[in-house]
């Protein structure tokens, strides 16, 4: 069975999500046994799943960027070839937090909105004002993530939106001023906020 990636930071959708999932299959729950996964974390799991049982079995580990970088190595042969009715479901809310090996053997599950998105809509249908409001920054690094998060979201963009490239500039340059000077946190994210508000707004407002 594919194993499942679950990419939300709502765990009401996920707890969901994994109660649909489970009916009529064994769910097992893998908690570490420190602050994150380890490799005997991970042997453990190997040595359980090694054992056959007729029932499909469910595999539960949540919040996977929880782990060590030679957990996730471990964890590689079985996520590529786990027994048949084995079934891995993770969880995280960033999916860069984890190997690229472990990504390319997992299929990905969204279950969150992307704020981002929805952002991006309003630009497209309000040009008369921005959302600033949703974006509250109490300091630099705060700020700091806010602007990864935009960047990170316009990369994803960058085969389907024209926008993309000058925009991810825009916000990398903003960054780079915030880590190199003492700008204001929130101004520096409004600015970049409103360059992406100027960017979708231009052809409604020419």
């Amino acid at each position: 069975m594919i194993p499942l990636l679950i990419l939300s930071k709502n765990p009401k959708l996920i707890k969901k999500y994994i109660d649909d999932l489970k009916i009529d299959s064994l769910f097992f729950e893998i908690n570490p046994e420190e602050k994150e996964y380890s490799i005997n974390d991970i042997k453990n799991l190997i040595k359980e799943t090694s054992i056959f049982n007729p029932k499909t079995r469910i595999y539960f580990l949540e919040n996977f960027h929880n782990s060590s970088i030679p957990a996730q190595n471990s964890f590689l042969k079985l996520l590529e070839e786990p027994p048949s009715n084995v079934q891995f479901v993770l969880t995280t809310d960033n999916k860069n937090s984890l190997l690229p090996t472990i990504i390319s053997r997992v299929k990905i599950v969204k279950l969150q909105t992307n704020k981002m998105d929805d952002i991006v809509d309003k630009f497209d249908f309000d040009v008369t004002k921005i959302p600033l409001s949703s974006f509250k920054i109490t300091d630099k690094e705060s700020a700091k993530k806010i602007l990864l998060n935009l960047i990170m979201f316009f990369r994803e963009r960058l085969e389907s939106d024209k926008k993309a490239p000058l925009i991810i500039k825009e916000i990398l340059r903003l960054n780079s001023l915030l880590e190199t000077n003492n700008l204001n946190p929130q101004l520096t994210v409004d600015q970049g906020l409103i360059f992406i508000w100027k960017r979708y707004s231009i052809n409604k407002l020419t």
